[in-house]
């Protein structure tokens, strides 16, 4: 250390700061997460297990909402196109393999980017490579999708993988060449038991997502306590994916009594209201489960602008929007808007995050794993319950559909959204 010659009035020259912190070895820092910013992603929730909650934390402290104008053009770049060069001349590539796709579905557009972002705050990482499958129903689209990028030299892959254990095969291809993979938003390979499913920190690095049977659970408490005695209806995604499945298993099992799910699963490794999170689709189940029990008093989906669109079912059987019940996990606001046009008491929704902020913490994993840290199988994203209000619905958003929790900064949106 510098020190002043004796009797000298010269100050001492302090140490540089070390960092501090869990992960300060690979350059992350938890503990500088806005709070602000973890309430607005997730809510008033209870923390995961601490290693997940340093990575969760890590990936949020590095979501800047103040862009200059280079970074949010450079964004655009990517996110527009199948490859771009980062500028910062290293030579990492991150690679995103999408089972959905940006032209498609507003949700994936939306976390493809908040991805990007989180890329472009490593300096290692010089080159972003991304396809996407636009929900293509056949698997081998989705498996030509991560052999691009295994073929295009990807450091990690960060993605999720609609096709859940159908697209074993390649995910293990890539590990085995020394590329990590991680899924976000409970993006199994197969949900752990089913047949041909991998299992995250043994055969791929990981998967970021909440505990599914607790999220089904909080589900059904939702139904539970606003249906008491009557029928509801349950929708999903993708058939067999293992987002839904984990919570709709969780989710019949802890129905009460006098709550009857009028379209259950033929048995407890299967998915029941496929929509493959298309809209359209979800109309044409809501309409066909609705047309044979006009009473049904709740509904569960993950998808809350899908549930949107199939609200248009009521309108054409002429049934009222009321006395029902709504249970989701995201948080698009078309859905929470039309809820206040409607302004029936008898109505209620309750939600529980959008989660397109996870596949930053996707990327942070990735880059946790290169460096050598320990990366959990499962970095468990908490959830809690929340009932939507005037307040959720934002008139001033640039695109209704996109959720409410997202930490994409509202520079960006603007441009990518607003024409």
């Amino acid at each position: 250390p510098t020190t002043a010659a004796a009797g000298s009035t010269d100050t001492v020259a302090p140490e540089p700061e070390t960092p501090a912190g869990p992960l300060a070895e690979y350059g992350e820092d938890p503990s500088a997460a806005d709070p602000d910013l973890v309430a607005k992603a997730l809510g008033p929730v209870t923390p995961s297990d601490e290693a997940s909650w340093n990575i969760v934390l890590a990936s949020i402290a590095r979501a800047n909402q103040d862009l200059d104008q280079a970074t949010i053009d450079k964004a655009m770049e990517c996110w527009s196109n199948q490859e771009c060069d980062t500028g910062t001349g290293g030579d990492l590539i991150m690679g995103w393999a999408d089972g959905g796709g940006d032209s498609v579905n507003v949700w994936r557009g939306v976390s493809h980017m908040e991805a990007i972002l989180q890329a472009l705050t490593y300096p290692e990482i010089g080159t972003i490579v991304s396809t996407a499958a636009n929900f293509d129903q056949d698997p081998a689209v989705h498996v030509n999708g991560i052999s691009f990028l295994i073929q295009r030299g990807a450091s990690f892959i960060a993605g999720y993988p609609d096709f859940g254990a159908a697209l074993s095969g390649v995910i293990a291809e890539a590990e085995a060449a020394g590329i990590p993979y991680v899924s976000f938003s409970a993006g199994y390979v197969g949900l752990p038991g089913t047949e041909g499913a991998l299992t995250p920190g043994v055969d791929y690095t990981a998967v970021v997502g909440e505990d599914l049977c607790a999220l089904g659970q909080s589900f059904a408490q939702v139904l539970n306590d606003g249906v008491g005695s009557g029928s509801v209806g349950m929708l999903g995604g993708t058939p067999g994916n293992a987002l839904t499945l984990g919570w709709q298993q969780c989710t019949v099992s802890d129905l009460a009594s006098g709550v009857e799910l009028v379209n259950p699963p033929p048995d407890a490794n299967t998915t029941t209201g496929d929509t493959f999170w298309v809209n359209t689709f979800a109309l044409d189940a809501v309409r066909a489960l609705l047309t044979t029990n006009p009473d049904i008093g709740g509904w569960v989906y993950e998808y809350s602008d899908g549930l949107y669109t199939a609200l248009q079912a009521y309108d054409e059987l002429n049934i009222p929007v009321e006395n029902l019940t709504v249970a989701l996990r995201t948080d698009e606001q078309t859905l929470f808007c039309d809820w206040v046009d409607r302004n029936e008491p008898t109505y209620n929704i309750w939600y529980s995050a959008g989660g397109n902020f996870q596949s930053r913490t996707a990327v942070t994993a990735a880059m946790l794993k290169l460096q050598g840290a320990e990366v959990p199988g499962q970095i468990v994203v908490p959830h809690v319950m929340r009932q939507v209000t005037a307040d959720d619905c934002n008139p001033d958003r640039v695109n209704e559909v996109v959720s409410g929790t997202s930490l994409a900064p509202d520079s960006v949106l603007q441009r990518m959204f607003g024409g």
